[in-house]
């Protein structure tokens, strides 16, 4: 399939996503945890990094990046194998509306579920908070400031716990239905 090298690194991406929030999950997305104030320090904060080391404060940044770039790489390859023009840029909104426009575009279920991912992932206040868009994901979760030195607000997305980790529950499911979504269009 024309375009399979984008689809299959971007599948690697989301597989990243999908793993981690399965290990949040069974850690319940812990911010905190209680330990026997009986330990050393050292023992007690190597007990606490154990119960939280997947938590939403530690890979929250991470796991939104590598979702975006997935798909990033996902619609280009959609692209190409629809025979359309590949742009160069993380735009994800302009990388969608160039698939609409390829000559063979996909069928409304994969379009829909497209436009869920950039549009409804859960994470819109994100970059409404940070005065930006999901166009800006590349930006936005690779440094702590932007081009202008306005420093990036990560708050709605890290310590957020239980709500925090439904919000990656989705996300998750949406990684997960990449490849079925894909597999069935090219298999109608």
């Amino acid at each position: 399939m024309e375009g399979s090298n984008y689809i299959s690194i971007g599948y690697n991406f989301l597989q990243l996503v999908v793993n981690s929030v399965e290990e949040m999950e069974k850690q319940e997305n812990r911010s905190s945890t209680i330990v026997s104030g009986d330990l050393p320090d050292d023992e007690a904060w190597a007990i606490h990094h154990e119960r939280t080391k997947w938590n939403d404060q530690n890979i929250a940044i991470p796991i939104l990046f590598n979702f975006f770039h997935g798909y990033e790489l996902i619609l280009k390859g959609l692209i190409v194998h629809c025979g359309g023009k590949l742009n160069r840029t993380h735009k994800l909104t302009k990388l969608l509306e160039d698939l609409k426009k390829s000559p063979e575009n996909p069928d409304n279920k994969l379009i829909t579920h497209l436009q869920i991912v950039i549009y409804e992932n859960g994470f819109e206040h994100f970059f409404i908070e940070n005065n930006s868009s999901v166009d800006h994901f590349y930006d936005l979760l690779k440094y702590p400031e932007n081009s202008l030195g306005v420093e990036t607000k990560f708050w709605n997305i890290k310590r957020q716990e239980k709500l925090g980790l439904k919000k990656f529950i989705k996300l998750s499911e949406l990684a997960s239905l990449a490849k079925i979504e894909i597999h069935n269009w090219k298999n109608k």
